[in-house]
């Protein structure tokens, strides 16, 4: 009999703790804990590649150093690299192995969670149905987000509350895209201790960020950049 009390007891908690859970509450912690679980190995790979990269350099080999630099920055981001450079190849492999076990316990413990929400009396809502599959597809497939980090996609304005005119990728591995009704842009970008430094054919734009709005300066004059956080 206490047996069964004991065990309705904890079914009944796990109902409870279901219920007071969200999406957004899984996906804050998971991100929060993927994080910390990948801070060292990010620093290492970063520590690792840098003699590396610099002997591409001495040799030489610009575009070389410049592609492996590029693809360290999109493992840093969790992006996968189809054909990594040479010098890049099994420094690389370790990383994915040493990456892939940090993660795998904070993925399960947040894949619980989700699986414990989907199994409440009653079922979960469609709404919170739909949002747990789009944070558990983050999840699974190992995607690190850093808080602190520059977002990738961003609408760009003329004026700071004007429609959207184009639409802007900031890429991890420092490739800069504009897209708007008739063309697809172009060049490079790079952090800034204000924001980022964009560079498109021959022109340098200088934006200032402050709380996901881009301040950019051109020759066209001042242009606005939003943030487009998902």
């Amino acid at each position: 009999m206490k047996q069964l009390l004991l065990t309705l007891l904890l079914v009944s908690f796990a109902s409870i703790s279901a219920l007071a859970d969200s999406p957004e509450a899984i996906l804050k912690d998971y991100r929060k804990a993927a994080l910390q679980a990948v801070e060292r190995l990010n620093q290492s790979l970063e520590k690792a590649a840098t003699p590396l990269i610099t002997k591409l350099v001495k040799d030489g080999d610009t575009a070389g150093a410049e592609l492996f630099t590029s693809q360290m920055k999109a493992k840093l981001a969790g992006e996968p690299v189809s054909t990594p450079h040479a010098s890049a190849a099994s420094l690389f492999t370790l990383y994915d192995d040493a990456r892939a076990k940090a993660l795998a316990p904070v993925q399960k413990s947040s894949i619980a969670r989700i699986d414990g929400m989907l199994k409440i009396a009653g079922g979960a809502k469609l709404e919170t149905v739909t949002e747990l599959g789009k944070v558990r597809e983050e999840i699974e497939a190992g995607k690190v987000t850093d808080p602190k980090a520059i977002p990738v996609e961003w609408s760009y304005h003329n004026q700071l509350d004007a429609a959207a005119t184009a639409q802007i990728w900031l890429h991890p591995n420092g490739v800069y895209e504009i897209k708007d009704a008739r063309s697809l842009q172009s060049g490079s970008w790079k952090p800034t201790k204000y924001g980022v430094e964009i560079n498109i054919s021959t022109s340098t734009w200088q934006v200032t960020v402050v709380n996901g709005v881009g301040t950019m300066k051109s020759e066209l004059g001042t242009r606005y950049m939003k943030a487009i956080v998902k």
